[in-house]
């Protein structure tokens, strides 16, 4: 057996048994595998980015030890990649690493475009404060460079909206970066809205109902004119004129409120509208016309009059669609308006006329709609119109549309559905709610339709219910 074995495995040598043959063999592999194995070589100079990205993968080990020697072979770099990672270590729960990224944080702090990492990572920043492990010293380095930075201050709360330039208000409320009046100045005019609630406050508790007043004639944004608004008017200043120039604003949220706030003025909506008619106004009014109208539910007639005068039809079609939502208007109404007008409805205005409906569109509506789409649908998104619907109206738009079969894969996709959707129509115990003229189309029809698909009809009951409508 020995002898066997050297011939084997080629070994001159003498062994004590068989084990030992196998465990030097499988050494030897294993050491050969691993002269295979390239490990990178880093340098602490010139590191190369595939290298920086794969140490900074090893900070974030479970291991200490990896993350301490990964933070010295680092200690000379300073690609920007690293800068928030050092900001993450100076919460790590190993002493030494936390050291070790303080340390090399304020080394960073002696070079040039340590003040631009700041600004660029202030989120970053800021997160050290909510962690348990934190350094004093370089928690306030940080914090400094950003205050010294009033330019980037000032950039940041006026020009982006967003979380940056609310937790920068925060920080500058808190440890007074800007005084407080022009801090006030740069609120007034800032994107965001939260920043601009402080301002808000700010003039509400400390001027007058004149000053506040003059401010919501002036400013142009919404939530500010809505917010001065529900001040004024619970503080009882705003005249009848005064309300009737906000229900002419170009925000339908402040024309919903001013609508409100006039019919608790037993404020006579009729008179005003026959005193300006609609003749005498240009299309911005026309458009604020048309949604004044909607929000007081005025006669139909009069409204799609409104709509007729519109010069561009996007707007027209978005007012249409806002009736419908109001529920001024029903889907058929909708429908109407571009049959009417020759639009061709697309799928997603279809979907979204809809959802603004409290119940599912009728077998009329649908077909109503397949007329105005002109071929745009394929056959398969003609049969899922129905999806969802009783099993008997399925079954009125199957035989409907049959006749639209045009190609054989139309007819596969057909039977297919119809199969899949029309099993269970034995279930149905009562018979279909269909109108008069739906009842003449299916009988014309279901003769032929029940030859070719006896399956669908094999129950006793579906046939005694369709023989008798």
């Amino acid at each position: 057996m020995l002898n066997f074995l050297k011939k084997l495995f080629g070994l001159s040598e003498q062994h004590i048994n068989a084990s030992n043959v196998f465990e030097k063999q499988s050494v030897e592999c294993l050491e050969e595998q691993s002269s295979y194995v390239i490990m990178p070589k880093i340098k602490n100079e010139n590191l190369e980015e595939s290298s920086l990205d794969e140490l900074l993968w090893q900070l974030r080990s479970y291991d200490g030890y990896v993350r301490q020697s990964t933070l010295e072979q680092l200690q000379d770099c300073y690609e920007t990649a690293l800068f928030p990672a050092l900001l993450f270590r100076l919460s790590d729960y190993v002493p030494i690493n936390q050291k070790l990224a303080a340390r090399h944080l304020q080394r960073w702090s002696q070079r040039p475009e340590f003040s631009r990492l700041c600004v660029d990572y202030f989120l970053d920043i800021a997160a050290i404060q909510k962690r348990i492990r934190v350094v004093t010293e370089v928690e306030e380095l940080l914090l400094k460079e950003v205050a010294n930075n009033k330019s980037y201050l000032q950039d940041t709360l006026i020009s982006l909206q967003g979380e940056l330039p609310r937790i920068l208000l925060v920080y500058i409320k808190k440890y007074q970066w800007v005084e407080h009046d022009y801090l006030i100045e740069l609120c007034k005019v800032a994107k965001d809205q939260i920043v601009r609630k402080f301002w808000l406050d700010f003039i509400i508790q400390t001027q007058s109902n004149h000053e506040l007043m003059i401010e919501l004639q002036t400013l142009k944004f919404r939530d500010v004119q809505y917010r001065l608004f529900d001040v004024l008017y619970h503080r009882g200043v705003l005249t009848t004129d005064d309300l009737i120039k906000l229900w002419h604003s170009h925000y339908l949220s402040i024309m919903d409120y001013a609508y409100f706030a006039l019919r608790q003025c037993q404020f006579d909506f009729k008179e005003y509208f026959t005193q300006y008619s609609i003749d005498s106004l240009n299309r911005q009014q026309l458009k604020i016309r048309a949604f004044q109208w909607i929000l007081w539910k005025g006669d139909l007639p009069h409204f799609f009059h409104i709509i007729e005068k519109m010069e561009s039809q996007k707007v027209a079609n978005a007012l249409v669609l806002f009736a419908l939502k109001q529920k001024n208007i029903k889907l058929n109404q909708y429908l109407e308006y571009f049959h009417s007008t020759q639009q061709i409805v697309s799928p997603s205005q279809f979907i979204k006329a809809k959802g603004y409906c409290d119940t599912q569109p009728t077998l009329d509506e649908l077909k109503q709609y397949l007329c105005l789409v002109e071929g745009s649908l394929s056959f398969q998104q003609k049969l899922d119109l129905t999806q969802g619907y009783s099993l008997w109206d399925q079954l009125y738009w199957f035989v409907t549309q049959q006749k639209f079969i045009e190609t054989e894969k139309d007819q596969q996709s057909f039977y297919y559905h119809l199969r899949c959707r029309l099993q269970f129509l034995s279930y149905e115990t009562y018979p279909p709610r269909w109108t008069v003229l739906q009842k003449n189309e299916v009988k014309q029809h279901l003769p032929t339709f029940m030859k070719q698909y006896p399956e669908i009809f094999e129950d006793i009951g579906v046939r005694k219910i369709l023989e008798n409508i």
